[in-house]
């Protein structure tokens, strides 16, 4: 009801004063009156609308939080969990993860998906591999990994991408 409100609130100054609809007397005079809509002026309620919801995820995307943060007035972002705040601003395109699960394994990855909310706590990781306890690291066959809640998910370490030269290096010598 907020957010209906807020939108008229926006869509009638924008507007000269005019709603939707009007309500129009029975010509025959039985005291009923009808409803029209207006189909122009619904078209601007679906524009404002839309503005409105587009300003509303950028808000939410962009963590507008950050001026009342800056302000004082809080110490929350926009993000429903700490979960979101680091996937969403640390880490980047093809980051490079180690995943520490429940049962001690660990799984090296490139992260590709993450779930929205921290209880569903799951990720999707290309390029995956295990790491066994001596370091070992044995590739995971197929295109990666989901990683989900019942794997039981212990800690997600962002890793520095590999530098340009370390791949260079990391090539075997072309045959001649």
């Amino acid at each position: 009801m907020v957010f209906s409100f807020i939108i008229y609130v926006c869509y009638v100054p924008l507007n000269g004063g005019k709603l939707p609809f009007h309500i129009q007397d029975d010509p025959a005079s039985k005291g009923n009156e009808t409803v029209v809509w207006d189909p122009a002026q619904l078209a601007w309620l679906v524009c404002v609308t839309a503005a409105f919801a587009l300003i509303a995820v950028a808000y939410i995307r962009f963590d507008g939080n950050r001026l009342f943060r800056a302000v004082g007035l809080t110490e929350r972002t926009t993000r429903n969990s700490i979960w979101n705040d680091i996937l969403e601003r640390e880490a980047i395109d093809n980051q490079p993860v180690q995943v520490e699960l429940g049962d001690g394994r660990n799984v090296l990855g490139v992260l590709l998906y993450d779930s929205d909310s921290s209880e569903d706590g799951s990720v999707y990781l290309t390029q995956a591999s295990w790491v066994d306890a001596e370091g070992k690291i044995v590739p995971i066959p197929g295109p990666g990994i989901l990683l989900t809640k019942s794997s039981g998910i212990r800690s997600v370490s962002l890793l520095n991408p590999a530098a340009d030269d370390d791949a260079e290096e990391a090539k075997p010598p072309a045959e001649e």
